[in-house]
C-alpha cells in the first residue's frame, strides 16, 4: 500500500467500509428472514419463492440498465439502498401482525444484496488497476465477510431474547454508514457522472445488458459459470432447509442456529478471501483456480451423499457457500477486468444479479418435477443432479480455457 496515493488509499478504505456494512446488515437480517419464512410457509414453498424472484429480478435489472446512464451510479445506489431500509423496517413492524409479508421481504432480500454488491464492484473494477486486483480484491471481499461474521453474532445470541422480527431494525443505522462510505468512495473513484456517460452508452433498449452478453462468447461462458454455481447451491440449500425444518422446530432457535451456521460460513470465507484467494491465484493461477473450485465442491457433494446426516449436510452447505463467497467470487470478478464500462455495469448486472438469482428458477422447476417423479427419493436424486452439475461445470472451464486462454489469466501477468 506504500505505492498508493492518499486518494487511492481512501478509495480502498471506503470501499471496504461499504462492503463491511452491506455484508453486516445481511448477516443480521438473513437468518431472521430465513427462519421466519420456514415458520410461515415451510420448505415446500421455497421453489415457489425462487420462481417469484424471476419477474421481480428481471424488472429490477431492466430499470437499472434503463436509468443508470440518466441518473448516475451514486443516485442509483441511494435509491436501491433506501428501498432496502423501507422494506426491512416495514418487516420489523408488520410481521407480528401480518406474517405473510415475509414472502415479499424474502423476495427482495435475494435481489437487493446482489444489486448492492454489484454496484460496489462495478465502481471498484473501474478504479483499481488490474495488476493490483489479485490482492486488493481478496482484501475487499474479506472486509465484507468480516462484516458478515460480526453481523451473524447478533442473531446467534440475540434472536431468542429480542425476537427474530426485531432484527430488521438494524438495517437503518448500518445503511446510514453505508451511504456515507459509498459517497466518499465514489468521489475518489474514476467515475464522475460526466465521465461515466462518455463510456456508458445511453440506450433506449432496456435489454442492452442481455445484448452485450449475446454478442460476446466469453461473457456467455461467465454466465454459465454463475448458473452452474447457483443451481448446485440451490439443490443443496433445498436439502438443507428440509432437514433444518425437521430438526429445529422453534422459530427463534432456528434463527440462532442459522446465525451461528452463517457465522462459521463467513469465518471460512474471510480466511479464504484474505489469505487463500491471494495465495491460490498467485501460486496456481486463475485458470487452475477455476478448475479447483468445482473439484472441491464435487468432493464435498460425494461426502454428503455417502454420509447423509444433518450435521454433515450443514457442513457441506457451509463449505459450498464459503467457496461461493470467496474463491468463486474473487475469481469471477477477475474475469471482468478486460472489459469496458458497458460490460462492467450493464452486462455484469445481468449476470451477477438476474442470472445469479434466476438460476434458482431452474432449481425450482427441477424440484417440482422431481417431487412428482421421484417422490420420497427426491433428496437422494437431488444429490445425483448436483454431482452431474459439477462435472458439467468442469466442462465449461475446459471450454473457456480452450477458446479464451488470454482472458483467463492472473491479473498480475497482464
Amino acid at each position: 500500500m506504500t505505492s498508493f496515493s492518499r486518494r487511492e488509499k481512501l478509495f480502498v478504505f471506503f470501499s471496504m467500509l461499504v462492503g463491511f456494512c452491506i455484508a453486516a446488515e445481511y448477516g443480521i437480517t438473513r437468518p431472521a428472514s430465513h427462519s421466519i419464512f420456514l415458520t410461515v410457509f415451510s420448505s415446500q414453498q421455497l421453489p415457489w419463492l425462487w420462481f417469484a424472484t424471476v419477474p421481480v429480478n428481471l424488472l429490477a435489472i431492466v430499470l437499472y440498465n434503463r436509468f443508470l446512464p440518466k441518473i448516475g451510479p451514486l443516485i442509483m445506489f441511494a435509491i436501491v439502498g433506501c428501498s432496502v431500509i423501507v422494506v426491512n423496517s416495514i418487516a420489523a413492524l408488520i410481521l407480528p401482525i401480518f406474517p405473510g409479508y415475509i414472502f415479499f421481504q424474502c423476495l427482495w432480500k435475494d435481489i437487493y444484496i446482489l444489486l448492492m454488491f454489484k454496484q460496489l464492484w462495478s465502481m471498484i473494477h473501474s478504479t483499481i488497476h488490474s495488476n493490483r486486483a489479485s490482492y486488493l480484491y481478496g482484501l475487499i471481499f474479506a472486509m465484507g465477510t468480516i462484516g458478515s461474521c460480526l453481523g451473524s453474532c447478533i442473531p446467534s445470541f440475540g434472536a431468542v431474547p429480542l425476537g427474530s422480527e426485531k432484527l430488521f431494525f438494524f438495517t437503518l443505522p448500518l445503511y446510514v454508514v453505508l451511504f456515507f462510505g459509498y459517497r466518499n468512495a465514489f468521489h475518489r473513484s474514476v467515475l464522475s457522472k460526466e465521465g461515466l456517460k462518455k463510456e456508458l452508452m445511453p440506450s433506449q433498449n432496456a435489454s442492452e445488458g442481455f445484448s452485450l452478453i449475446r454478442r460476446n462468447r466469453f461473457l456467455v461462458a461467465i454466465l454459465f459459470l454463475v448458473v452452474a454455481m447457483q443451481v448446485s447451491a440451490g439443490f443443496l440449500e433445498y436439502r438443507f432447509n428440509v432437514h433444518l425444518e425437521m430438526h429445529i422446530l422453534d422459530k427463534d432457535l432456528r434463527t440462532a442456529y442459522c446465525g451461528k451456521l452463517f457465522g462459521w460460513m463467513n469465518l471460512i470465507s474471510v480466511i479464504l478471501q484474505s489469505i487463500g484467494s491471494f495465495l491460490i491465484v498467485r501460486i496456481i493461477g486463475l485458470k487452475q483456480t477455476h478448475f479447483l473450485i468445482p473439484l472441491m465442491l464435487l468432493g464435498s457433494a460425494m461426502c454428503s451423499w455417502m454420509i447423509p446426516s444433518f450435521a454433515l449436510l450443514s457442513c457441506s452447505y457451509v463449505f459450498l457457500k464459503a467457496i461461493d463467497f470467496s474463491l468463486f467470487s474473487v475469481g469471477r470478478e477477475m474475469l471482468y477486468i478486460p472489459f469496458g464500462l458497458d460490460e462492467k455495469f450493464r452486462a455484469k448486472a445481468v449476470i451477477d444479479v438476474f442470472a445469479y438469482r434466476s438460476s434458482k428458477a431452474l432449481v425450482s422447476l427441477s424440484i417440482l418435477c422431481l417431487q412428482a417423479i421421484a417422490g420420497v427419493y427426491l433428496l437422494e436424486v437431488a444429490v445425483y443432479v448436483s454431482i452431474a452439475i459439477f462435472m458439467l461445470w468442469i466442462g465449461i472451464v475446459f471450454f473457456m480455457l480452450r477458446h479464451f486462454p488470454s482472458q483467463v489469466r492472473s491479473p498480475a501477468s497482464r
